[in-house]
């Protein structure tokens, strides 16, 4: 089968959905063959590149979206070949979103639409309500990275081909090296005092993942006068300017490798997800592997691989929940963290 890949979220860009788009991609390679077309201005308009399994072409991105998508067309309609016998696939894209689902019609061909988290969130209640609602009408069949995005979609009674594809991870390449321990050990003698609890906050941070909620609540807890947050990867500027406000100890670093990245999620005793609502991140799979205990909301796709077996978990926006929560994890043995860690990470590797 040939498929035709939409999308803003590839590398070389950096983030969650584009690393979960390479690892989707690459397993389809192995038996279909895929055209990625990546809407990206970090390599000249429609450069294509063969690769094992399929290609690679830029499209170019202006800042007028309509003109973007009309562009693509032009390019797309005049390739007999592109479009022969294929299917199309709209993945975690507002420019996906809203031009595949016609180009599809245009050249009758079916289209799959894969939702993830803030694809359908926050389009949903936003002047582009429309553009997903069209989307998710004429769609062949929709993707959804959590079961409560499942349940939420056909409740709106626009399709019944609605199907829960959950997120996943490479367990194999997150292998924990002697290096990744001591350089961990360095780290966090660099930024956290002794008798300090580390609490990591992973990813692109925006206000759904309910930062400001947390450490809010945090400061109220029995951990607000030994607690350091490391926060790995980046602050939206409002996020950053709220964490100045906030009387509490942090350090922000950027990894630049996937040792540094490990070796960051080992200096911390717990990784926090206080997610307001979320798709399925790959932060909980990424500590899930490495063992690392999560306290984590009951937000989106989490209860979909965590529960209180497995996680420190507390309901969304429930600052008693919360408080509860994080004394449960500060009284909690450390054979008790480790059985806990030890499951998560079984079920993740088997399941996941």
């Amino acid at each position: 089968m040939k498929i035709l890949w939409f999308t803003e979220n590839y590398p070389p860009n950096k983030g969650g959905m584009s690393r979960s788009c390479d690892r989707i991609i690459s397993s389809l390679q192995q038996h279909h063959e895929v055209a990625i077309y990546h809407f990206t201005n970090k390599h000249p308009p429609f450069t294509t590149q063969a690769n094992i399994g399929g290609s690679y072409t830029t499209v170019p991105v202006f800042e007028d979206s309509a003109h973007t998508l009309n562009v693509l067309w032009a390019y797309l309609s005049k390739k007999t070949t592109p479009l022969k016998e294929a299917v199309f696939v709209a993945y975690g894209s507002h420019l996906a979103l809203k031009g595949v689902p016609l180009f599809a019609k245009w050249a009758a061909l079916p289209y799959l639409l894969c939702l993830r988290g803030n694809d359908f969130d926050t389009a949903i209640f936003s002047t582009k309500k429309q553009d997903l609602l069209y989307a998710i009408s004429n769609a062949a069949a929709i993707a959804c990275v959590s079961q409560e995005k499942v349940k939420r979609i056909l409740q709106m009674d626009l399709h019944k081909q609605v199907f829960f594809t959950p997120n996943a991870i490479d367990s194999s390449s997150w292998t924990v090296l002697k290096s990744d321990e001591l350089l961990a050990q360095k780290m966090r003698t660099s930024f956290a005092p002794a008798a300090t609890t580390v609490i990591g906050l992973v990813g692109y941070l925006k206000e759904k993942k309910g930062l400001s909620f947390f450490i809010n609540t945090l400061l109220k807890s029995e951990l607000a006068t030994r607690v350091h947050l490391r926060i790995v990867g980046e602050l939206e500027a409002a996020m950053e300017w709220q964490l100045k406000t906030l009387e509490v100890p942090y350090s922000v670093v950027a990894p630049e490798s996937r040792s540094e990245l490990i070796a960051n999620y080992l200096s911390c005793d717990c990784i926090a997800i206080p997610s307001i609502y979320d798709g399925m991140p790959n932060v909980l799979f990424e500590a899930g592997v490495l063992g690392i205990p999560i306290m984590a909301s009951n937000a989106g796709g989490l209860p979909d691989v965590l529960d209180t077996t497995t996680a420190f978990m507390f309901q969304v926006l429930s600052e008693a929940a919360l408080l509860e929560c994080i004394t449960t994890f500060k009284e909690a043995t450390d054979k008790v963290r480790k059985a806990q860690s030890r499951r998560l990470k079984e079920k993740i590797t088997r399941e996941y």
